[in-house]
């Protein structure tokens, strides 16, 4: 579902959420994600984070206690996605790209702690399956997912803005897992079926998406 400046990946239903988001990051039950486009360095023409997403919910209809909230200077509207299917299994796979603020895990910090690093880069990735009914699973698909979010990065040949080092990711990615739990397969590695689903997803749509940037 996508906005004037802002991406809707509603769910079929409340699912069961993990992500570090600004906005209900942790454990969360949801009905939805809200990517928001903001602007460079993180700008908006709000004074607080719960104002922009307090303004964002309002003008498209979102509860509050049942959306994650994830922001990004990345361009919305180029976002990517994959659907993987096997066995009564799915895999949804949505993701943006900003790439101005890429970095490796090997470079130095930014900023000191305590400090907000406010970047307009950001690979925001949002994984949703019909599978996963306990947190215990949806830790191992968060793994899953940033490892082929990492691959397709270093595959590309992104570079680190700050040491020219390949890239792993940007400095303020983010990664919700959604799941309905339906499906009673709990176990993503790479042995199975759901991990091969999840990682070729998120490979996909990271790629296509850097390839979306490197065209802008």
């Amino acid at each position: 579902d996508l906005q004037s400046n802002c991406l809707i990946v509603r769910f079929p239903g409340i699912f069961n959420c993990l992500s570090w988001a600004p906005w209900n990051g942790g454990e969360a039950s949801a009905s939805g994600v809200a990517n928001v486009q903001v602007g460079l360095n993180g700008s908006s023409s709000s004074a607080t984070l719960a104002e922009d997403f307090g303004l964002l919910f309002k003008a498209h209809s979102l509860i509050p206690e049942e959306t994650i909230g994830l922001m990004t200077a990345a361009n919305v509207s180029a976002f990517t996605d994959c659907f993987l299917h096997s066995s009564g299994a799915w895999v949804h796979v949505f993701v943006t790209v900003g790439l101005s603020n890429a970095r490796s895990v090997l470079d130095d910090a930014d900023v000191e702690l305590g400090y907000q690093c406010r970047s307009s880069g950001t690979v925001n990735v949002v994984v949703t399956t019909n599978a996963l009914p306990t947190i215990a699973g949806r830790i191992e698909a968060i793994h899953i997912a940033s490892s082929a979010k990492t691959a397709a990065c270093r595959d590309s040949g992104a570079s680190s803005r700050k040491s020219n080092r390949p890239a792993d990711l940007s400095g303020t990615d983010c990664l919700v897992v959604g799941a309905s739990g339906e499906i009673k397969e709990d176990h993503c590695g790479l042995h199975t079926v759901l991990g091969e689903m999840m990682g070729r997803a998120v490979y996909a749509s990271v790629s296509q998406g850097i390839a979306e940037y490197r065209r802008s």
